[in-house]
């Protein structure tokens, strides 16, 4: 079988990879060994990531590798999972308990097996990031990763006493109208309803996934900072994970002092900073940590900000001016900003936003900003104040937040576990709150209004 393969490869201090059929490319550094926990939360500044470099291309067709999934080989740190899809590239990432070689393969769905494609990595380091590209727009494709043994055979990573089953890569389409958006935050515990709200968010298919923050609570409770993600937060949303790219915010939990590995928050090792594909993505992040990110879809711009930078005198500076730059300088015609603090809250947390309501809402009020997402408190609230619709959904788990004092802005507070889909016109943002079961808490059109 002649394997044909379609992927840029993203070389650097993420990853050592190489197209199949190609050798395998110079080694690069391996990241830090586990250092002790620094004595303040202060995220530690990692060199950013080298320039990208595409694989040589094939003179001489090879043999498929062989693959074996009845074993597993090695072991799995951060699962596959996708970090970004645009409109023909799909961004993959893990990371595996020791270095190894191996391959990433890809299968359009509705192919032969032996029709995969496969994309190489070597063992100089144990991260990888890899970009796949010319996918065809509007198709469906499922990824797997495969070790390599002394024989060449290769083999399914194991992930907590299991296998992380193949993902499933939904390319978009121009024009293909709603964006079907799964919203849900504050899901850290582990529970057993975040695993039911991501198993009936998933059933509405979405394209991708925001996460408001706190993805994971209480690190503490296990034996290691990557632990802890498997069980609170890879397990339990495995559902969306294995289906669509989950675009996260960093919350307060993210900076606790029991959530740092290798010298900074697990949360930068499980979403690295990306190559910027296109126009609108802006990935790249700040000394090789993806503090605050932007990509656009259509005439829509997402932006996502880190609250708590507003802790840190010289980011938070520096992240204000990258935002004012995004809203001035965006060609779309409508901003959707996503941060975990809410700026306004008639739940437990009245007065974190204040900060954010002084320094970030005259921007959005300035700019086509139509709606603000955020989590923290452990409820759902849709406010309205000045033309921009505020959503708070931090009721990913059964840990819950009751009414306070109701602010004149809300429109609707409810505290039950519960996710948001959006369903995203050119003209129009469809929101609906969903509780267990399928029951509808909240449903509301934000219109949009008119491009002309």
């Amino acid at each position: 079988m002649i394997c044909v393969i379609a992927g840029v490869i993203l070389l650097g201090t993420l990853t050592g990879c190489a197209r199949s059929g190609g050798s395998v490319q110079d080694e690069y550094p391996k990241l830090p060994s586990t250092t002790e926990l620094p004595g303040t939360s202060t995220p530690a500044k990692l060199p950013p990531p080298l320039t990208p470099t595409i694989a040589p291309t094939l003179e001489e067709p090879i043999p498929p590798p062989s693959y074996d999934s009845s074993k597993a080989l090695g072991a799995y740190v951060i699962p596959l999972t996708i970090q970004h899809i645009s409109d023909t590239e799909a961004d993959l990432y893990f990371m595996l308990e020791l270095p190894a070689e191996g391959a990433l393969f890809y299968l359009r769905y509705g192919s032969p097996s032996d029709q995969a494609q496969w994309i190489t990595f070597n063992a100089a380091t144990d991260t990888h990031l890899i970009k796949v590209s010319n996918l065809e727009p509007g198709a469906l494709y499922e990824a797997w990763v495969g070790v390599s043994d002394d024989e060449e055979v290769h083999h399914p990573p194991s992930f907590a006493e299991g296998i992380w089953e193949p993902i499933t890569i939904r390319m978009p389409q121009e024009n293909d109208w709603p964006i079907r958006i799964g919203v849900i935050g504050d899901s850290g515990f582990g529970e057993e309803v975040t695993y039911q709200l991501a198993e009936e968010l998933a059933s509405h298919h979405p394209e991708w996934v925001i996460h408001t923050g706190d993805l994971v609570y209480n690190v503490y409770e296990d034996s290691s900072p990557p632990q802890a993600f498997i069980r609170k937060f890879y397990q339990p949303l495995a559902d969306l994970l294995h289906a669509a790219p989950i675009y996260p915010v960093f919350g307060n939990h993210e900076g606790y002092e029991d959530a740092y590995w290798r010298a900074q928050p697990f949360y930068y090792a499980a979403f690295p900073p990306l190559e910027n594909s296109y126009g609108g993505d802006d990935f790249s992040g700040v000394s090789g940590q993806r503090e605050w990110y932007a990509f656009t879809h259509g005439n829509y711009q997402f932006i996502f900000l880190n609250s708590q930078q507003f802790y840190s005198l010289e980011l938070r500076e520096e992240q204000n001016a990258w935002l004012q730059e995004k809203l001035r300088e965006s060609t779309s015609t409508t901003n959707i900003v996503v941060f975990h603090i809410p700026p306004f809250t008639s739940g437990y947390h009245p007065d974190d936003g204040i900060p954010i309501r002084q320094a970030w809402v005259p921007l959005f009020e300035k700019a086509n900003v139509a709606l603000v997402l955020s989590g923290h408190d452990h409820n759902y609230e849709r406010l309205e104040l000045n033309g921009v619709t505020y959503i708070v959904s931090g009721g990913g788990s059964y840990k819950l937040y009751g009414k306070q004092d109701t602010r004149e802005e809300s429109e609707f507070f409810t505290a039950k576990s519960h996710f948001v889909i959006l369903e995203i016109f050119p003209d129009r943002i469809g929101m609906t709150a969903y509780g267990l079961g399928g029951e509808v808490l909240d449903s509301y059109t934000l219109p949009l209004p008119s491009s002309d």
